[in-house]
């Protein structure tokens, strides 16, 4: 079932009298709207905050303006089905209202908007439909983007003016669907409240899509699509574990358990994509973190020792915001001291037990990121890490084609006796709880023979980050809680779906950058040894990028680059 576009479910609701625009609303099933309880008060010729619901014999008559032909705009008449008044004063409280159809159904062309929980967006553009008294629009309405700023107090969402925005939003949008462009389609997070109404005033405020399904869970709870579960690119936290979004990876969490019991170092080892990080970060990680450890993570880039000495900076003083001398000072006693005393007294300061993760530590191994004599002097602050004792532990990260550069460093093979922890791919049952689990939280369903489907597609597991990517784009398609072949075949499935998303991406950002400044970045995040199945990620600074950090941004709004790790 193809998605309706915000053309098909945008509606004005109409004054009594006059054919003159009381607000907006949106259609949300066969013969439901909704709109705003003062967009109707409005409509009826009430005081805005009236709270008493219409009778059931008051007609609302609303058109649909962008489904017009030369015979004017559908028009349709409704009655309040539902009411939940508007505050009596300020931003709390309801403002909703449930209209439905009486007699004609839906014009065609016209449908149900796709509902969407905004939980997972941040800083995403929003357009909002209305009708605006400046610059005059009240005969054929105007679009207003936004930026999604997130929620305040109230229960309500904050929107900013978008300086791209030629119109501002103004009362006349009161009502509107509040639309974000997802992988689906048009998507509505929320219904426009409040308009700012002076030019000093440059933001607005919308009733979230969950907000809607808590008054009316029977109307617009099966139609709303609930918060993705699934990672796209990212890694899986400690977060994700608790809301049991992580699965499939029990018996390695027990396995490297037990390893941390007794050993001080240990290296989780496994190919590109295996899900090293999500390992220790929502398996291994939480499960210290219930028993009482202090656990802290970090990268150590081609400034191994300043990296360390950071994460334990975090773990002496949790709250505080090292600085540069700081880290200097940390990182010389790390070189001084060693990594074991230093840990043995941070532990005995805190009362607990410390964890230390390196994540990605081929970084170091890396010539083209890391000084050779900076790589060996870290290394060997690694692997002194011998006896499992003075309360520090520390679990590294490996792709498993760097394993042969780490075991050239002088005794690295004798010293990972016993602590080298490898990971592989998982099985298709294991890929297929995967697929399942999380979305069953959700209360979302798979087309019968689709997850087995789905799970053989991705090829045993190597590529979990292509999976991941793949149910992340599937999940806006699916329509009443029910994912189906027809929707994951139009993703172009497990191995297309990045690839063909990348391409969307990049069409859109030539029209707004030279090809070559786009090359640029792309080439700076990547460094390779011999070839694109050697390459590694970079860390890259927003100095070293200079001007091209918009082009960083950009991609970071499409979830193809993470900014701020």
């Amino acid at each position: 079932m193809s998605s309706v576009s915000r053309e098909g479910f945008t509606v004005r609701v109409l004054r009594n009298g006059p054919t003159s625009s009381a607000g907006v609303g949106f259609v949300v099933g066969e013969r439901r709207i909704v709109t705003c309880a003062h967009v109707v008060n409005t409509a009826m010729g009430r005081a805005q905050r009236t709270q008493e619901m219409p009778g059931p014999n008051i007609r609302i008559q609303v058109d649909f303006p962008m489904l017009g032909d030369a015979g004017g705009a559908p028009l349709r008449s409704c009655r309040v089905e539902m009411w939940v008044p508007p505050p009596s004063s300020g931003l709390a409280g309801g403002d909703m209202a449930l209209i439905g159809l009486v007699g004609e159904c839906l014009p065609k062309g016209a449908g149900a908007a796709r509902l969407t929980d905004l939980s997972t967006l941040t800083d995403v553009a929003v357009n909002v439909f209305g009708y605006p008294g400046d610059p005059l629009r009240q005969d054929n309405g105007a679009w207003a983007l936004l930026r999604l700023r997130g929620a305040v107090g109230g229960g309500v969402i904050q929107l900013d003016v978008n300086s791209e925005s030629a119109i501002r939003t103004q009362p006349g949008y009161s009502g509107s669907p509040a639309v974000v462009a997802s992988g689906g389609g048009d998507a509505v997070i929320g219904m426009l409240a409040v308009a700012s109404r002076d030019e000093d005033t440059r933001d607005a405020y919308a009733i979230p899509v969950s907000r809607l399904a808590d008054a009316w869970p029977d109307v617009i709870g099966d139609v709303t699509i609930p918060p993705c579960p699934y990672r796209g690119l990212m890694a899986f936290t400690a977060d994700d574990a608790a809301a049991g979004l992580f699965v499939g990876r029990e018996e390695e969490i027990s396995q490297l358990r037990q390893m941390v019991d007794d050993q001080a170092l240990v290296v989780v080892a496994g190919p590109s994509g295996v899900g090293k990080s999500s390992l220790v970060s929502a398996g291994l990680i939480p499960v210290l973190r219930r028993e009482g450890w202090v656990t802290e993570s970090f990268r150590p880039g081609g400034m191994p020792f300043e990296a360390l000495a950071k994460a334990l900076l975090k773990v002496e003083q949790p709250a505080a915001r090292p600085t540069l001398d700081d880290l200097a000072k940390w990182a010389g006693k790390l070189r001084s001291e060693g990594l074991v005393s230093l840990g043995s007294q941070l532990a005995l300061l805190r009362g607990s037990p410390i964890l230390l993760c390196a994540d990605s530590l081929e970084e170091v191994l890396d010539p083209g990121t890391c000084p050779p004599e900076t790589k060996s002097e870290f290394l060997n602050l690694v692997l002194s890490m011998q006896a499992a004792q003075g309360g520090l532990r520390l679990v590294c990260t490996l792709r498993a084609d760097f394993l042969t550069q780490l075991l050239e460093h002088p005794d690295a093979g004798a010293r990972l006796h016993d602590r080298l922890s490898t990971l592989s791919p998982m099985g298709e049952d294991r890929l297929e709880r995967v697929i399942a689990e999380p979305a069953e939280a959700q209360g979302v369903r798979y087309e019968e023979g689709l997850i087995p489907l789905i799970a053989r597609d991705a090829g045993g597991g190597g590529g979990l980050p292509l999976l991941e990517f793949a149910l992340t784009e599937l999940w806006s398609h699916q329509q009443r809680r029910l994912v189906t072949l027809a929707e994951y075949q139009g993703i172009s499935g497990v191995t297309g779906a990045l690839r063909a998303y990348a391409e969307q991406v990049y069409v859109e950002l030539i029209r707004n950058f030279p090809e070559e400044r786009i090359r640029r970045v792309m080439l700076a995040l990547v460094r390779s040894r011999g070839g694109a199945s050697e390459a590694t990620r970079r860390i890259v600074s927003r100095e070293w990028l200079g001007p091209e950090w918009a082009v960083a941004e950009a991609l970071a709004r499409h979830r193809l680059l993470v900014l701020g790790h």
